[in-house]
């Protein structure tokens, strides 16, 4: 699904993001001053997988039940199946759910769809429904929880691509989304490729730190690094990248 006015990031951005963690990505950051971009209690279907793309957003409103029933989800303007329908390789499909646990916004059929379009993942601050068949498609997926009731049960499928609030984060379309086993965050698009190379320095950081504490070393002076300790692992990175 084309973003408008969006410019293409860098393939390497996204690489990197594939390599650094959620954790290590709240930290770049919380040093930029941006404390809110981790979603509270959403977690992974699908355990041990990655997730990065961007953001195709979707809201949802309350159901209405002259407006929601079965039938009226084959129309080819219905939000929901028209952003699952029309997504691009690469991007990830993120709802505004309200929050609500009473219905599974997305079930194995729509996740299959995904797939096959090209999609990295799925992202809700509400529910999943068939999370058994999900996790065979395979599809990195992010939710609050589970409920086999189909969305419009509550949910009512509003707006693609306008901003939205997912579990507490605002999320722009074309934001880079990125999960993995602990949860989800929300970069900037224009922060992104900053930020994908700060996490894989600060990586590369820890790797050395964590041989060292390993090892025996005390916290005092290794974590955080002092200067003596920078100094060995710059030394360190140099020697493994001529290696």
């Amino acid at each position: 699904m084309e973003i408008p006015g969006l410019e293409p990031l860098a393939a390497e951005t996204f690489e990197l993001l594939k390599r650094v963690s959620v954790a290590t990505i709240a930290t770049q950051l919380f040093k930029l001053g941006l404390r809110s971009r981790a979603m509270t209690g959403v977690g992974p279907i699908l355990a041990d997988t990655r997730m990065v793309g961007e953001a195709v957003t979707l809201r949802y409103g309350p159901t209405r039940e002259d407006l929601d029933q079965p039938e009226k989800l084959s129309s080819p303007e219905n939000p929901q199946r028209k952003a699952i329908d029309t997504i691009s390789p690469g991007q990830v499909l993120v709802t505004d759910a309200r929050g609500d646990l009473r219905c599974g916004t997305l079930g194995d059929i729509l996740a299959t769809r995904l797939k096959a379009r090209g999609a990295s993942g799925f992202v809700t601050d509400g529910a999943v429904r068939d999370s058994p068949g999900i996790r065979q498609v395979g599809l990195p997926c992010y939710a609050r929880g589970t409920h086999p009731n189909a969305n419009f049960h509550a949910l009512h499928a509003l707006d693609i691509n306008v901003p939205i609030g997912c579990a507490e984060v605002l999320v722009l379309p074309g934001d880079v989304v990125v999960g993995d086993g602990e949860g989800v965050i929300v970069i900037p698009r224009h922060l992104a490729d900053q930020v994908a190379r700060s996490a894989r320095d600060q990586e590369e950081l820890e790797q050395f730190i964590l041989q060292k504490i390993g090892g025996g070393m005390s916290l005092f002076g290794v974590y955080p690094a002092n200067e003596q300790t920078r100094e060995e692992f710059e030394r360190w990175r140099a020697a493994r990248r001529r290696g």
